[in-house]
């Protein structure tokens, strides 16, 4: 028998936070989002996808959602 390591959608939720700040910390996405309401986009894109490598390297396991942070009964 194999057993396989599956975390908990919030230790997932934990990781996910913990490499947002790590490759984007909040000064630095307050900068990405500055830049962007003043017509320069391209942090914020960037930003955008890099959270986006983030979310498919560590999926929701359990049932949880990406969007809003309700589950479904």
């Amino acid at each position: 028998m194999r057993a396989t390591y599956r975390p908990s959608d919030d230790a997932v939720r934990a990781e996910r936070r913990r490499r947002y700040i790590e490759e984007w910390p909040v000064e630095k996405q307050m900068e990405a989002h500055a830049e962007a309401a003043m017509g320069c986009p391209g942090k914020l894109e960037s930003m955008k996808e890099g959270f986006a490598a983030i979310r498919k390297a560590l999926p929701f396991l359990e049932g949880g959602t990406e969007g809003d942070g309700e589950r479904w009964a």
